[in-house]
C-alpha cells in the first residue's frame, strides 16, 4: 500500500489504516520537499523511548 493508506510500527507491530488514524497514532513527517509520510514508529513507542534491540532483558 502507498503512504497514506496504512502505517505499521516496526517496534510494537501496531497497524492503522487511513489518514485520520495515522495522524492520531503515528503522526506525519515532513520530508522537506512538500511531501509528508507517516512516522515509522507509533507515538506510544516514540514517547516511551522504546527500542527493540532483539536481545532479552534477563
Amino acid at each position: 500500500m502507498p503512504y497514506g493508506d496504512y502505517a505499521k510500527c516496526p517496534n510494537c507491530g501496531k497497524v492503522v489504516y487511513g489518514e485520520a488514524e495515522i495522524e492520531e497514532e503515528f503522526g506525519f513527517r515532513n520530508m522537506g520537499t512538500g511531501k509528508t509520510i507517516p512516522q515509522s514508529w507509533c507515538r506510544d513507542c516514540r514517547s516511551q523511548g522504546l527500542r527493540d534491540t532483539g536481545e532479552d532483558d534477563n
